[in-house]
């Protein structure tokens, strides 16, 4: 689930920026600076669609989507585990937990409260999977209860 995210104009340039701009070692600070940054960004560029697809299955909740190379995101915390899938090339740096290009097939756990960067060095398919406590169907109800700040989810700010 993403807070911000924006093809970038220079996309040479953009994974040395990240680099110096983020330790392998980022802080709830540095990503959320990145974060409003991206933001500013996205009010003149626009939001990006994701065509995100919604996958149920009893008791578990998927999303999925494609992420265009160039891209910069911000993942938001979430309450509770889950996991990740990602098919492409990718860097992701981890809040307090270090820096990691990611190719080919991945499966990886993430860790609730945690907020991650991402740099995709090429398109990438990220499918994600949750436990689904609420019993809906209904995307925004099962948000709500997954993420914090459910409001700044790209897919409800593509929507305003």
């Amino acid at each position: 689930m993403t807070l911000a995210t924006t093809p970038t104009a220079v996309f040479d340039e953009v994974p040395a920026l990240l680099e110096q701009m983020l330790p392998d070692c980022v802080t709830r600070q540095q990503i959320e600076a990145l974060g409003a940054h991206l933001l500013r960004l996205e009010a003149s560029t626009g939001v990006m669609d994701l065509s995100t697809m919604h996958h149920h299955a009893d008791g578990v909740y998927g999303r999925s989507f494609v992420l265009r190379a160039g891209t910069v995101l911000i993942g938001l915390p979430h309450r509770r585990s889950g996991l990740t899938v990602t098919v492409g090339d990718i860097t992701v740096w981890a809040e307090d937990g270090g820096r990691q290009r990611v190719t080919g097939i991945n499966l990886q756990a993430s860790t609730p409260g945690q907020m991650r960067v991402g740099f995709v060095h090429r398109d990438t398919t990220c499918i994600t999977f949750h436990a689904n406590d609420t019993g809906s169907l209904d995307a925004e109800v099962i948000e709500e209860a997954l993420v914090e700040h459910p409001s700044m989810l790209i897919t409800r700010r593509g929507q305003a």
